[in-house]
């Protein structure tokens, strides 16, 4: 496993790191890879924030979880990516055995929307960059339920043009495509 850990108004100690380590050890051998793990950790007035974004294999699972203790926000995290792993398991599981395996790509986070506030014009307050590998539209929406988004932006590996699938209000899925004109 290799762990990065930051923290902003809050300095994590050599127990801190310790407890990471041994809480995330776990994901290696669920996995049976090598993991990535970024763990951010904040102080935000009363609040600790923890945010655990895991990488292997090709996808990416990410939690943020707020508690008044570092270690009660870290347990809350890892909770959070153990249901993920356990709903992504499954899914797959349940796909392998009707069709095809999964394609996986590069998990990939929306840009955040800046919010409008009136007489101002439009800024854009954060920009993400990520790569991306082709990903079939079905593999795109487990993604983006993974991540918990209400949309989700692939390469798609039939047209290897960039598109957006999104979760409408009834529940399904919507795909767009783009067409110059």
């Amino acid at each position: 496993m290799k762990l990065q850990m930051k923290a902003k108004h809050f300095t994590p100690n050599e127990t801190h790191l310790q407890y990471a380590e041994k809480k995330l050890g776990k994901f290696d051998k669920l996995l049976n890879r090598e993991v990535d793990v970024a763990v951010n950790c904040s102080k935000e007035q009363e609040e600790e924030r923890v945010e655990i974004t895991l990488q292997a294999g090709g996808f990416r699972l990410r939690s943020e979880e707020f508690a008044p203790d570092f270690y009660v926000a870290f347990d809350a995290a890892i909770d959070t990516l153990e249901r993920q792993l356990d709903k992504y398991k499954t899914r797959w599981s349940n796909k392998k055995r009707s069709g095809p395996s999964i394609r996986t790509g590069v998990w990939q986070e929306p840009t955040d929307v800046p919010e409008e506030e009136e007489d101002e014009s439009p800024q854009i307050i954060r920009v993400k960059r990520f790569a991306m590998k082709p990903t079939y539209p079905e593999d795109a929406i487990i993604e983006m339920e993974m991540l918990g988004h209400s949309f989700y932006m692939f390469l798609n590996a039939e047209t290897e043009e960039i598109n957006v699938v999104y979760r409408r209000n009834d529940g399904r899925y919507g795909l767009i495509e783009p067409e110059l004109g």
